[in-house]
């Protein structure tokens, strides 16, 4: 099984080796050093042996400005959809801000609540605790009573 999985391998290798090379040697077909030395000459070349006429000119002309104007309003508009963009990310933002500063004052105000509540219970337990002594008759704990205001 692997002797199979290596020879299949090493054929792929090999053929995709051959492919690398074949545009290489199919691309020399010249000797090297054979090439013809640029004469640096002006020589016409196919657009002004055949120029285009005024038709085709002013043809080419206006598909290049209506292309121009499209390309301008793509501009436009992707400078656009990245100004609202930046603006709803912005307001986005803020939102998440206004959100954790509620979290948080909301978690501050349930940790003071908690510690008032705390503080309440264990005086309303003393409270309750003094009644039930003043009622079993120990009248050092009973509330105190104001004196009575003159009239």
């Amino acid at each position: 099984m692997t002797n199979r999985f290596l020879r299949s391998a090493s054929a792929a290798a090999l053929l995709s080796a051959c492919f690398a090379f074949a545009p290489l040697s199919a691309q020399q077909t010249e000797q090297p050093g054979t090439e013809t030395p640029d004469s640096g000459s002006m020589e016409p070349s196919p657009v002004t042996e055949n120029p285009s006429t005024p038709e085709e000119q002013a043809a080419r002309e206006a598909a290049n400005s209506r292309q121009l104007e499209l390309s301008n309003a793509q501009l436009q508009q992707n400078a656009a959809n990245q100004a609202e963009y930046e603006a709803r990310r912005s307001s986005y933002e803020n939102q998440m801000r206004l959100y954790e500063n509620t979290q948080e004052s909301r978690a501050r105000a349930e940790a003071e609540y908690a510690q008032v509540k705390q503080l309440y219970d264990a005086i309303h337990a003393q409270w309750e605790a003094d009644v039930a002594a003043c009622t079993a008759g120990n009248r050092k704990r009973c509330a105190q009573t104001p004196p009575a205001m003159p009239q």
